[in-house]
């Protein structure tokens, strides 16, 4: 049996890809197309400027929306917006949020999307996944691969590193993500996609292998993440699911967002996660590899240099396996106060705090 799988038609990642834009088949869908952007906040708006100044001669229209948040209000007017007179397309450009909005509003009102990415702060660059919130909760909902994926490499190397550090931090949870996949398919929970499990494995280990050669300039370091990010979406796109980049760590981070506050970036939680996540599945060696990669990466390795404290990221685990029906390694454990305890003293030593700097959050 085959299943027909949708993957980006146009994929651009490249120097000068905004100013250089009209040298592409992109350019060629809108001729005297009517077109939407979903536009994010801060810096987003100068990047969207600057796409309606490359498409202004080719394109019949152009609307610009603002994309404050990732609400669920916030989608019903933009999508209200987009069906009072229909888009031929909708460009959505920004950080995560704006990106995951866009590719709701387009899935909903039935119109192709093209992302332009800010950032790489996580996979939503190219994925089926969108995450919106709805009373005050996070919640991840399927949606529509983009039509196309422009990536200037120039704008992304201008954004603050913190973010490429949490986009990397959700990258590197596939390896602990897939862990719990298999897991759910020995205990008869779920079918295993093998290509999908392939895709999503070897992203990762490219990546890894990228960043382990002796000199890797940081351009080339951005490119990478951004390719093996986008191979992440597309491993989902075949799994049919999250599944492939979304397991117990996961949903550690959901539940820091919904019992703790939330107080940092999905990526740089989701990477806290992986460490707690990989020691139950019983790879410790691996857990103290990932020390000098997260210090190289920028990543956290104790929860406090986020803002945490002992108390919520106790909560935060213990409410984690109720944050959604997914089998995970924490389903295969009987969890209590005292082991949680002894788990956190060995993951998050107090040697791992402050080697880590809450700057430029921003990620529209």
């Amino acid at each position: 049996m085959t299943i027909k799988v949708r993957i980006p038609v146009q994929l651009i990642i490249e120097h000068k890809a905004i100013p250089h834009l009209y040298k592409t088949e992109v350019y060629e869908w809108i001729k005297e197309k009517k077109v939407a952007l979903v536009s994010g906040n801060g810096k987003t708006r100068a990047v969207t400027h600057d796409i309606v100044e490359v498409i202004s001669g080719q394109a019949s229209r152009i609307q610009v929306m603002s994309c404050e948040n990732n609400s669920l209000d916030t989608i019903n007017e933009l999508e209200r917006m987009v069906l009072e007179d229909p888009p031929d397309i909708i460009f959505g450009v920004g950080g995560g949020k704006a990106l995951d909005v866009s590719k709701v509003v387009g899935t909903r009102s039935n119109v192709p999307v093209v992302l332009f990415p800010t950032a790489i702060s996580s996979d939503a660059i190219c994925s089926p996944v969108a995450v919106i919130k709805m009373l005050n909760k996070s919640t991840s909902i399927g949606v529509k691969m983009p039509q196309g994926v422009v990536i200037d490499l120039d704008l992304l190397a201008s954004s603050p590193p913190r973010l490429m550090s949490a986009g990397i931090g959700d990258l590197l949870s596939n390896k602990s993500a897939l862990f719990d996949w298999r897991l759910a398919h020995a205990a008869g929970k779920e079918e295993m996609n093998t290509f999908a499990n392939l895709m999503a494995n070897n992203a990762v280990d490219s990546f890894l292998n990228l960043i382990n050669r002796p000199e890797v300039d940081s351009s080339r370091m951005i490119k990478g993440a951004a390719e093996s990010l986008i191979m992440s979406g597309i491993a989902m796109s075949i799994a049919g699911s999250s599944r492939p980049c979304s397991g117990s760590e996961h949903l550690i981070s959901h539940a820091l967002d919904y019992h703790c506050g939330g107080k940092a970036l999905h990526g740089e939680q989701v990477a806290l996660g992986v460490l707690f996540s990989e020691y139950l599945q019983g790879q410790r060696e691996q857990v103290e590899k990932l020390g000098p990669i997260y210090e190289k990466l920028g990543l956290p390795a104790h929860y406090e240099d986020l803002g945490y404290t002992r108390e919520e990221m106790h909560r935060a685990i213990r409410k984690a396996p109720s944050m959604r029906n997914r089998y995970t390694i924490l389903n295969e454990f009987e969890l209590t106060d005292e082991s949680i305890d002894q788990i956190l003293d060995e993951v998050y030593p107090e040697q791992a705090k402050n080697r880590y700097q809450l700057t430029g959050s921003s990620s529209g």
